[in-house]
This record gives C-alpha cells, structure tokens and sequence, in this order.
C-alpha cells in the first residue's frame, strides 16, 4: 500500500480515507497497536521491523502524556518523549523505551550489514477532523542519529519526579515524484525474506543511508522549502499548551506595552538567539529609548568556520509585544535601519498581516518574522530540553535586560 507525507489514515473504516490497521496489518496477521504510544512489530528474523513514534497533541501535558513532542517537519526533525510516565518505573524498564534502546546500536553503526538491521521510525501524528480525532498524519520515517537524553520530569497532578528517555528523529526525504510503499516494511516483517533484500522497496534516501551510514544525513534529511503566506487564521490556530503560554505571556508577564516594554525585548532578544541556537548567534544589547529608530535589539551572526572562510551579520531586532496584527509598514520600518551586512529579525505576540508577509517576499527584504504563533514553538522547545519553568525563564530575561542596555554603534558588535 502507498502513502505520502502528510496523508490522513483514519483509525476507522471509511471510504474517504486509508484504514489504519489495514495499512500497518499489511499482509500479516496484526498492526500497530492503536493504544499504544510506542507500538512496534514483532521481531522477525531477530530485528524488529520497525516503530511507530505517535503523537497525541491532544492529550499532551495530560496525565496520560505529560510531556510534549515536537514536530519539525520543514527542518526534517522529531523530539519524541518515551513512554515512562510514573515515578514507579525505571525509564528504560517500560516497552517502547526498552525496544527503542536496543536497536539504537544499529542507527550509529559503521557496519553496513548492522544498519540493514536498523528499524525506521515511523511518525505519525493526531489530527482532528469535523471534531473527531480519529484521525494520524503520516509526518515521516526516520532513524534516532544523535541526541537520547535521559530526563526527569513530573508526574501529572503531583510532586513525583519520573526520568524518561528523550529521542531526536531525523527524518528523511522521499525524491521527486517518490511515494512511501508500506510493502517495505511488511517485507521486513516476513521472515522468509533475508534482511538485505527486505529493504529493496525501501526509499532511495534510506537505501542511500544503509550503504553510506550517517555521513551522508545532510543528502537524505528532509527538508521542505516553500513560499507560503500564512492565514491569520493559521497564525491563530495552535495546540491548547501554545495557547496557553501565550496568554500568559500577554496577560500576567508583559500585560503593560509601554512598561513591559524593555522586559519583552530582552525576551524578543532571547527568541531570536534560540531561533539562530546552531548559527554562533551572539547576543549583543538592548538599544535604549527613542533613538533606538525602530530597532529594539542587536545581534550578530556568524557565518563559517574561521579566517577567511568566516563572516558576520548584523541582526537588528525589532519586538511587538502586540494582540493584533502587525502592518507591513511597521515590519518594515526595520529595513530602513539595514544596510549590506544587515538581517532583521521581527518577533511578535501577535500576528503577521498578509500584506506585511507579501512586501517582505516580493521585495526580497532579508527580515525574519516570529510571529506569536512562532514563539511559543521555540519557548516551549527551549522549556522542555531544559527542564526550566516560564516564570524562570522571564525572571532570567529580566535580569539580563538591567545589564545588556547600550547605546553604542550597531558596527560595534562586530568587535565582540
């Protein structure tokens, strides 16, 4: 059976969509189980086929999810939580995370033999339809290369603290007109079959990956580039914990515009260095008063390794601690402030007006726009790897903005 990225499965039979145990049963006897975080296949031939790591934004931060996953479909990566939940249980004592830690081996191996044996990662994503959410995202497969971090976090409704394992999913790509044949993986689960011809169906990015191992991730990462205006509608649109960080951000952190101001951009400031967190971003200041002429915050990024094979951009910053839409006038009272060698960055609670998103496109304008919608993705990515409350992280912020406060000629972090 055939699937593409992105294509809805429905955990009930109709005849609008793929059924989900008829595609993962395949032409075996069981699939996926349905109430299982981690679902897997039965090890066949001493390997196991593969896993399902399935999202539920929809219960997330409840008792039965109390953590967050994280989906960077366009940057070809997933932060997945395992499936310990109580303080009860050692991490790598429950199901999914014991089968997940022993075939890690396989995904770093130098051998191409062992990485035959490397099971994909299937995930899959809740959606809700007409209000039902019986209903997965097939958002990629893809294998665990780097980052297993060993987490502590609390139980829902209480004080205990439970560890729980933490799993970065590179996914990889399909190639131009290439489908997902789900035949690949009923051959891996068919013991009749040798492991090396099971993964003949398998995408061209994976094979490309069994036969050169992990130095060739760059080539088979997925990576989606599209010019896309989002809605306002779209912009608004995000899961219950977003919303939630949101509003508390707008009502009880900053509810005062003119005297948050200050306190908002040093957050805006601390926004952008996540955002450009794998770039040698340099945090410089926050610039002060009414000469800051549209500019909030200063950066610098550096592009390159050394020498001569080493540059650096100016980042001017602007923050909008708004509720409502940004004008295109407002985002680009920035690129007044830029020259060669500038990039703006403009970070909003609110949203980006269509028209404001246009300008910023069709003029080729070198400014990045974090919309409110954009900023709770990287606070929460940022609170959830490192185990920090949002009051802490604001307090941080605070006391950042009392000593980062300058005046000085925006060339001048180029000397730091």
């Amino acid at each position: 059976m055939i699937v593409q990225l992105n294509q809805i499965i429905s955990t009930e039979k109709e005849d609008d969509f793929i059924h989900w145990n008829t595609l993962t049963k395949g032409r075996h006897e069981k699939g996926y189980n349905l109430y299982k975080g981690m679902p897997y296949n039965k090890e066949a031939r001493g390997i196991v086929p593969s896993i399902n790591f399935h999202i539920n934004p929809f219960k997330e931060n409840s008792k039965e999810t109390p953590w967050r996953d994280m989906v960077f479909q366009d940057e070809g990566r997933v932060i997945y939580n395992g499936d310990n939940k109580s303080a009860d249980n050692k991490a790598s004592d429950t199901d999914g995370n014991k089968v997940t830690l022993s075939v890690i081996k396989h995904y770093n191996s130098k051998d191409e033999i062992d990485r035959h044996n490397a099971p994909p990662i299937i995930v899959t994503r809740t959606i809700k339809i007409k209000g039902k959410t019986g209903y997965r995202e097939f958002i990629g497969f893809g294998i665990i290369a780097s980052k297993v971090e060993l987490v502590q976090q609390y139980e829902k409704d209480g004080r205990s603290v439970f560890s729980n394992y933490q799993y970065e999913v590179t996914l990889f790509k399909l190639q131009d007109g290439e489908l997902f044949d789900w035949d690949w993986i009923d051959d891996r689960r068919d013991e009749s079959i040798q492991i090396e011809e099971s993964n003949q169906r398998a995408p061209l990015s994976w094979r490309k990956w069994i036969k050169e191992g992990n130095k060739c991730l760059p080539e088979v990462r997925l990576r989606i580039k599209r010019y896309h205006l989002m809605s306002i509608k779209e912009q608004k649109e995000m899961p219950l914990q977003n919303n939630q960080l949101l509003t508390a951000l707008l009502n009880k952190h900053y509810p005062n515009p003119i005297v948050d101001g200050i306190r908002f951009e040093a957050m805006a400031s601390f926004i952008a260095s996540c955002f450009f967190k794998n770039h040698n971003y340099l945090r410089g200041w926050i610039t002060q008063g009414s000469a800051d002429k549209g500019v909030d915050f200063v950066g610098r990024l550096k592009i390159g390794d050394s020498g001569i094979s080493q540059t650096s951009l100016i980042v001017l910053g602007q923050s909008k601690r708004y509720k409502s839409q940004i004008s295109g006038e407002k985002v680009t009272r920035i690129a007044s402030r830029m020259t060669r060698g500038y990039i703006g960055i403009v970070v909003t609670l609110g949203t980006i007006s269509i028209p404001a998103q246009k300008e910023i496109h069709d003029d080729k304008l070198p400014i990045i726009l974090i919309n409110g919608r954009k900023v709770t993705e990287i606070l929460l990515t940022y609170i959830n790897e490192h185990q920090i409350s949002l009051e802490e992280l604001v307090k941080r912020q605070d006391e950042w903005a009392l000593l980062n406060m300058g005046s000085d000629d925006y060339n001048s972090i180029l000397e730091l």
